[in-house]
């Protein structure tokens, strides 16, 4: 009779865990990708005639895209970088952090199962045999030791949204980390260029301070011939010291940028080791490819982390709204039991109880209705910074691409007034020399030349920082490395390619 019972009760829990599994349903809505943007190009009227760069719509990014700058310089320095960047390599293990994060979340949808014992002493009365409370009076030592199991029947999907939340979660994560690499391969880059513009405005200016001191000279000469006045002699020295006095700043502005790509490179100042880079050492790329704006939304990794952030919001509606429903779990319990420790594993007495546990929210002041609403709110708030980080990518590949349109118009313009400066200069000087002009007039030729060698070196340089920044806008081509740029050497974890959420190595 009582092996039938035990059977029956276990047929009967069996049947009712298969009618809740096969009513359970998940609550919330099921997120759904956003579409890829319609508009077939970031901006109109695009076409860098007379341009020295030619654009190629459509192709894909190279993940090594510095190397069209053919600068062994510069690959070492982004080498190093990559390898040694205490920021990039927080970001990895705050990535293995988050995946681990995921792995503890997901196990709450597995029954848990723990050991439980007690040593105790207790007194009982007929009541614990389900009889009158006088009918049984006893007291005695109590030794058990067995498993419990508890098992979240999950009859509204508020587990399974959880999860899903935290996998978009870790995987928001996931694209945080590659915006920290993309960035970082930029600001090497950019950096690089500007500590070689420097060092070529620093070089110009240096050669001027030669010309001028060689026209102090000269004006010493004619004043102590009785040709020129003292006041010449003045204006030429204040024309050598004003000079001379924009070289600490530029030779400042060149010591903060070897400075930062120390920092880039995880180096201390003291320790870096500065690789000879010069700005004629680069090579402008000819040609560059250029993503449509629907492969640009699947591959910039801010878009991405906008992207999952919208899904972890969506996942935590069905969160807030399961939580408004009944919870119901499984329960068991056995035990070895025994009333003398020393019978406890020759005479061990077996008991069990199993059951459903069921609780339903009654009345919870509204934080329920709050939290639902909160839920949607925040949906509705990761939708709109979705559209304005793509809105944004778009911007910043349009203004890319407009700089390059107008960079070489620039720099041819910069360059013709420098070779006009410099001819200007060599007239004047020769004039002076012969006694035609005079000391003022040189004086406003070597200026002009001056600014035009600056703003020369200024347009060169910005040529080689627009294709760069072109590069990061349209998301680094980290899609195309050999090796997930995400992934610590070590790690326990491997992702997929195909912007996936992460999931742990078997």
């Amino acid at each position: 009779m009582r092996h039938s019972l035990v059977v029956g009760a276990r047929l009967g829990l069996s049947g009712l865990f298969v009618a809740i599994t096969l009513a359970a349903c998940t609550l919330g809505p099921d997120f759904k990708r956003p579409d890829t943007p319609a508009t077939p190009a970031y901006s109109q009227s695009i076409h860098p005639t007379g341009s020295a760069i030619s654009l190629h719509y459509g192709d894909d990014i190279a993940e090594d895209w510095y190397r069209l700058f053919h600068s062994d310089a510069l690959n070492s320095l982004i080498r190093e970088t990559l390898e040694n960047n205490p920021e990039l390599e927080a970001a990895r293990h705050g990535l293995v952090a988050a995946q681990w994060e995921l792995k503890a979340v997901s196990g709450s949808s597995l029954p848990q199962i723990d050991a439980s014992g007690q040593v105790g002493r207790a007194r009982i009365n007929g009541s614990e045999l389900y009889g009158p409370v006088n009918e049984l009076e006893a007291t005695g030592n109590r030794f058990a030791l067995g498993p419990a199991l508890t098992y979240n029947l999950d009859a509204f999907g508020g587990v399974r949204r959880t999860i899903e939340a935290q996998r978009a979660a870790a995987a928001v994560v996931r694209e945080q980390t590659l915006n920290t690499y993309v960035t970082l391969v930029n600001q090497v880059v950019i950096t690089a260029f500007d500590y070689a513009a420097v060092r070529e405005q620093i070089e110009v200016t240096q050669a001027l301070l030669t010309q001028l001191q060689a026209q102090v000279e000269l004006t010493q000469k004619l004043e102590n011939a009785g040709k020129i006045t003292r006041s010449d002699t003045l204006q030429a020295q204040t024309q050598f010291e004003n000079v001379a006095a924009t070289l600490p700043g530029l030779e400042q502005q060149r010591d903060v940028y070897r400075n930062a790509l120390a920092q880039l490179s995880g180096r201390t100042p003291d320790e870096f080791q500065m690789p000879n880079i010069s700005l004629k050492d680069f090579v402008l790329p000819s040609e560059l490819p250029v993503s449509v704006p629907s492969i640009l939304v699947r591959h910039r990794p801010d878009i991405l982390a906008a992207e999952e952030t919208l899904h972890q919001a969506s996942a935590n509606i069905g969160v807030a709204e399961a939580a408004r429903f009944p919870a119901l779990s499984l329960s068991a319990q056995y035990a070895q039991q025994t009333t003398k420790i020393n019978e406890f594993l020759t005479h061990p007495g077996g008991i069990w109880s199993a059951g459903l546990d069921f609780t339903a929210p009654l009345f919870h002041g509204g934080t329920l209705t709050a939290r639902e609403r909160e839920a949607k709110e925040q949906y509705l708030q990761a939708k709109a910074t979705y559209r304005s980080t793509i809105i944004t990518a778009f911007v910043e590949v349009a203004n890319a691409l407009r700089s390059l349109e107008h960079d070489t118009d620039s720099y041819l313009a910069h360059r013709r007034a420098l070779d006009t400066a410099r001819a200007n200069l060599d007239l004047t000087t020769a004039q002076y020399r012969a006694g035609r002009y005079t000391e003022l007039q040189v004086l406003t030729a070597e200026q002009q030349y001056q600014q035009a060698a600056l703003s020369q070196v200024a347009a060169d340089v910005q040529r080689f920082t627009d294709v760069a920044t072109l590069f990061r806008a349209l998301g680094g081509g980290w899609w195309n490395a050999q090796h997930d740029p995400t992934v610590l050497p070590s790690a326990d974890f491997v992702f997929s390619n195909n912007n996936t959420a992460p999931t742990p190595a078997l």
